[in-house]
């Protein structure tokens, strides 16, 4: 859980990730919406790692009011939040290492 830390991430009790870091809480709430184990498996990790491999050379992948996740190889945006969340970007690595630690997460508590 190395980078949820790196992040200033943590879960709460009712298993979401929350943050009290202004800017990352479209960060936050794109990994919380993502809470279906099924979903992150067969939809999500596979359109990162698609970008990843160099299949495509970018992809966006939405996660409803909470924004959109555009993807690029080396780094991917966190925009268009509805709920008035400030952008954000990180390292592509690093925001697939984030859904791989939610993920384990989300199984570890049978979600």
């Amino acid at each position: 859980m190395k980078l949820l830390k790196k992040y200033n991430l943590s879960i709460n009790k009712n298993i979401s990730v929350v943050t009290t870091d202004n800017k990352k809480q479209i960060l936050s709430h794109f990994i919380s919406f993502w809470d279906n184990i099924e979903e992150i498996k067969e939809d999500l990790l596979p359109e990162i790692d698609s970008v990843i491999n160099g299949k495509l050379e970018f992809n966006d992948i939405g996660a409803d009011v909470v924004g959109l996740a555009y993807i690029e190889q080396s780094n991917t945006k966190l925009i268009e939040s509805d709920l008035g969340h400030s952008d954000f970007e990180l390292p592509t690595s690093d925001f697939k290492e984030l859904i791989m630690e939610w993920l384990a997460i989300l199984e570890s508590t049978d979600r």
